[in-house]
């Protein structure tokens, strides 16, 4: 198993196939580089796939320390150095996404050429200037139960949290793996990442984004649509590629139509 060793001890857990123009598979919050195999499977015929688990995520190192969003974008900036990644497609998920934008924010794009923001609002929590909460009503007190909820029963928080990710279901064994896979992160680590992804608010980082992005959303998901044609029009060079009938996870749940789409994207900005 490939392992790269951050400069704080830690080994980040890495997988590499395929060879060619680079795309690097960011996942988000607790899901692991085996939630891409639907992407890495089919992108690895023409082009150099790689993807990582955050750490204290998967197979990466286990530490309680690190667990910020600035944290994990300069662990996303090692590997892009180490590895002598450029022109590099950056496709994150979800928590992926805040984790991209605050490393773009701070690295910018000599090694990151094009940007694919898959399902993931800016901005957790309805406000006045604000009205695509999560599932519509999701709230700070929301989110306090959740984080009680995985402190204290995780096994029934974590399985709630993949029928919100999965809502059109999944088979029993694809749920056991998921369900595993999740809780290869320590709760308490689980924990500290939920609450930094949702008491981030990204928009003052848009303007940053100097480079072609595309958006992602399901039509299902927890994550309004309709934030896909907000971020469109706060971005520069932005596209959208809505997904019917996929929840938060479109990657999973359309992966034709998803992975065609992430070669449109990569063919028009090359």
């Amino acid at each position: 198993m490939p392992y790269l060793q951050l400069p704080d001890g830690v080994p980040l857990y890495y997988e590499e196939h395929g060879a060619g123009k680079p795309i690097l598979l960011l996942p988000g919050w607790t899901v692991t580089t085996g939630f891409w195999q639907r992407q890495i499977v089919d992108l690895s015929r023409d082009h150099r796939v790689l993807t990582f688990d955050l750490r204290g995520q998967g197979a990466s190192g286990k530490t309680p320390d690190g667990h910020t969003l600035s944290g994990y974008a300069a662990d996303l900036a090692r590997f892009l150095t180490e590895k002598n990644l450029e022109n590099v497609t950056l496709i994150a998920w979800a928590m992926g996404v805040s984790v991209s934008v605050h490393y773009l924010a701070a690295f910018g794009t000599d090694r990151v050429s094009r940007f694919v923001w898959v399902d993931h609002s800016p901005r957790f929590f309805a406000n006045p200037d604000w009205p695509f909460a999560l599932s519509g009503n999701f709230s700070p007190q929301a989110l306090d139960t959740t984080l009680h909820q995985l402190r204290h029963d995780r096994r029934s928080a974590t399985l709630e949290m993949l029928k919100i990710m999965f809502p059109n279901g999944l088979t029993e064994s694809e749920e056991e793996w998921m369900y595993g896979e999740m809780l290869k992160t320590p709760t308490e680590v689980a924990i500290a990442m939920l609450g930094a992804v949702a008491g981030t608010d990204l928009r003052p980082l848009l303007s940053g984004l100097k480079l072609p992005v595309l958006l992602v959303n399901g039509t299902r998901s927890a994550v309004p649509y309709d934030v896909g044609g907000w971020l469109q029009d706060h971005l520069q060079d932005s596209r959208r590629l809505v997904l019917e009938g996929a929840g938060h996870s479109p990657n999973w749940d359309a992966s034709e139509g998803f992975n065609k789409g992430i070669r449109k994207f990569i063919d028009e900005t090359s």
